[in-house]
């Protein structure tokens, strides 16, 4: 399989000084890089240029936002048998996409796979914890990621299906992404892994997490300057809109009004005890 990594930036380059290097490094024969600079004034476009004269670059000229920015790099890059949507704020072993793209390889049922993404030694959570494993996706359309925070352990090098996939580290078919128009356009940034994950099951495909191959990620590098109130509205908006799209305006309002009101419980009765996250999985 001859595999593009699409990488979107946004005034990230001390991002791409920390991790690129390692991407470049990859042991595969048959890979290219593009760097999706969402219009950058912190100077990463010079510094690729200079630093990663082999890594491409695609200027959007304006922040297209997550989704957008991959789909534009697909774009104008289409010649390829599967795409790799890694963030700017993950660095990789050399070894790391080998067993991805084995077990991509290995069905015509399986449609896209992700690693084992661990925390970096910048993470904030020390070294050897995961970060995500897959991700569970409940029957309210909340997604979480499996066995975050817990220690590394063997049993969690095995591979399986799961319901959705981070988006930090997302191999998918070339078919597949076509069939499905790529990431939904209207999703700046958050959920839209999760609405790719399920648009994906939607026609029929399986995902896959890999856990013979991990990566590492420093954790919320790319968009710590967004405030926790923000994210949460950004990803209740696109979960809305996801779920509209797949299942309709009356399940939306339906689910969205079923998270408002577990939000209010949570913050007037639980929220010294337990976290929103926790609280909702429960239920």
């Amino acid at each position: 399989m001859n595999i593009l990594i699409v990488i979107v930036n946004y005034n990230g380059k001390h991002l791409l000084k920390k991790n690129l290097a390692s991407v470049v490094n990859t042991e595969y024969e048959t890979f290219d890089i593009v760097v999706v600079d969402n219009g950058s004034t912190d100077g990463s476009i010079e510094f690729l240029k200079k630093e990663f004269p082999s890594v491409m670059i695609i200027d959007s000229g304006e922040n297209l936002g997550f989704g957008r920015g991959n789909n534009l790099g697909v774009e104008k890059h289409p010649n390829y048998d599967a795409y790799l949507f890694l963030n700017n704020d993950v660095s990789v072993p050399s070894n790391w996409l080998s067993d991805l793209v084995k077990i991509l390889s290995s069905s015509k049922e399986i449609g896209a796979v992700g690693p084992k993404v661990l925390f970096s030694k910048d993470g904030g959570k020390g070294e050897g914890v995961i970060n995500s494993a897959g991700i569970d996706v409940d029957r309210h359309f909340m997604a979480y990621d499996r066995y975050c925070e817990e220690k590394d352990d063997k049993k969690y090098s095995n591979v399986e299906e799961v319901d959705a996939l981070m988006g930090g580290a997302f191999l998918v078919k070339k078919e597949v992404f076509n069939k499905l128009g790529g990431f939904n356009p209207r999703m700046f940034l958050y959920y839209e892994d999760i609405d790719l994950s399920l648009r994906i099951r939607d026609l029929g495909y399986k995902l896959y997490y890999v856990g013979t191959s991990e990566v590492y990620h420093d954790h919320m590098a790319s968009s710590k300057k967004i405030s926790v109130r923000k994210r949460n509205v950004m990803n209740m908006m696109n979960r809305f809109e996801s779920i509209k799209t797949r299942k309709g305006l009356l399940v939306a309002i339906k689910e969205t009004i079923w998270y408002l009101f577990n939000w209010i419980v949570w913050k007037m009765i639980y929220s010294k005890k337990l976290t929103l996250k926790k609280y909702l999985k429960d239920k």
